[in-house]
């Protein structure tokens, strides 16, 4: 295992990234180190994020307090290589890591995890507040809607709850579909959405019927990005909108993320999931660090999305706002700090095709 991966931050930190790989160049590949590993990056990833959520007026550098973390991390690596005399030694079979399929086996784990009343407050409550509070229900009413990689189903729900006309939703984790159908019947909303288990690549849906489409979070964990926003471009009708997040990054959020997803990246994700359910910690952050710790991100920015959509034939037409403090959206940010912790940040942006 070697932590190998792009960013602006690598500089700052290169001394001490260079002291963890030597020390797990040496790291024997046992059930003993790994689940030390995890744990480990389970409590960094929880550091962080309480470094993320400080806005006091006298709060530190985060990326001197980050410092700090990862040479803690580096010594107690060194420290448990003593340990190894209580090793059984039980050996660990590895993945090859692929991206797109390491990213549909890991999805389908973490989404089907709410219960039906979590999947009410903090699922479609979530969405219903993102529709309101960017005022997109003139988009959404009586208009035809289409998911590219829709998960479990609730932002359609949410797009339903503010008069959409019909709705429709791919994906590619038969799992995932599963479950949002089954929340669909529970809703009482299966005769208006549908869900497919399909390549967002070739979706086989109509050119140019839909008025609104929809990219949240998805793109930004395929191959090719490029090729998805065309067929979402080919779907969507002329004038009509794609609300689209994708993540940002440069800070060190992502930074410990992209270290704990090289570090972890050919671990059978379901022993890193089961560790983080034995924590006791609530769905939204088992969900939050079962993707941290395991998915990679493609990080970009403003301009670099605006270029690249305009290309295609999609016109920027402003950023929206997350609206929870978990959210972190420049425009809507007030904290300090804001591009040591989040670089870009998130990146929810609203487009129309021209």
């Amino acid at each position: 295992m070697k932590i190998n991966f792009s960013h602006p931050l690598n500089k700052i930190f290169l001394k001490i990234i260079n002291n963890i790989n030597i020390e797990l160049k040496s790291f024997k590949k046992t059930k003993l180190n790994y689940n030390f590993l995890i744990n480990e990056l389970i409590y960094l990833n929880l550091k962080v994020e309480n470094i993320l959520f400080d806005n006091s007026l006298n709060q530190k550098n985060p990326i001197i307090l980050i410092k700090k973390d990862l040479t803690s991390f580096f010594e107690r690596i060194k420290n448990f290589k003593k340990f190894k005399n209580f090793d059984k030694k039980i050996p660990l079979k590895l993945n090859n890591w692929i991206r797109e399929k390491t990213h549909k086996d890991l999805f389908q784990k973490l989404w089907i995890n709410y219960t039906f009343d979590e999947y009410k407050k903090e699922r479609l409550g979530r969405y219903n507040k993102r529709l309101r509070i960017n005022n997109l229900k003139r988009l959404i009413k009586n208009k035809n809607i289409v998911d590219f990689g829709c998960g479990h189903g609730n932002f359609l729900f949410s797009c339903l709850y503010y008069g959409a006309n019909k709705c429709d939703g791919i994906d590619y984790g038969f799992e995932s579909i599963k479950y949002a159908k089954k929340i669909s019947n529970k809703l009482k909303l299966n005769k208006k959405v549908n869900f497919y288990c399909r390549s967002i690549y070739k979706s086989n849906l109509k050119n140019e019927y839909y008025d609104f489409a929809i990219q949240n979070g998805v793109f930004h964990h395929m191959d090719n990005e490029l090729k998805a926003y065309k067929e979402m471009y080919r779907v969507l009708k002329k004038g009509g909108y794609c609300w689209v997040y994708t993540d940002g990054g440069g800070g060190i959020r992502d930074f410990v993320w992209d270290i704990s997803q090289n570090i972890l990246k050919n671990i059978n994700k379901e022993m890193i999931i089961k560790s983080i359910q034995s924590y006791g910690l609530t769905t939204n952050k088992e969900y939050h660090l079962g993707d941290g710790l395991n998915a990679l991100y493609r990080h970009t920015t403003l301009d670099i999305m605006k270029k690249k959509l305009l290309k295609i034939g999609f016109k920027f037409v402003r950023q929206l706002n997350g609206g929870f403090e978990t959210d972190f959206d420049k425009p809507y940010h007030k904290g300090k700090y804001f591009k040591e912790k989040f670089g870009s940040g998130d990146l929810r942006l609203l487009f129309k095709k021209i």
